[in-house]
């Protein structure tokens, strides 16, 4: 059973869904705001996917064995710079 809330807007955020629910693409406020959630759920089930991919990458990285020195990003630049 879904349960209610009480919420308190901005009067820009009142802006933004009284211009949504004008357009006819929402019935109201508890659409607009089911909308909202759905494309923060999203995002953060994308969010939490990136993280695991990046954890993976560094446990594969520092698996891979020691590290080894770079050339600094002014020598990359250069020998870029030189080929041209």
């Amino acid at each position: 059973m879904a349960q209610s809330a009480a919420i308190i807007l901005t009067q820009h955020q009142q802006d933004i869904v009284e211009r949504l629910v004008k357009t006819g693409r929402f019935d109201g406020v508890e659409d607009v705001v089911s909308a909202g959630l759905k494309l923060l759920e999203k995002r953060e089930v994308q969010a939490d996917s990136l993280i695991a991919e990046l954890e993976s990458e560094i446990e594969r990285g520092l698996a891979s064995g020691d590290p080894a020195p770079m050339e600094s990003a002014t020598d990359l630049l250069l020998d870029f710079r030189s080929r041209r």
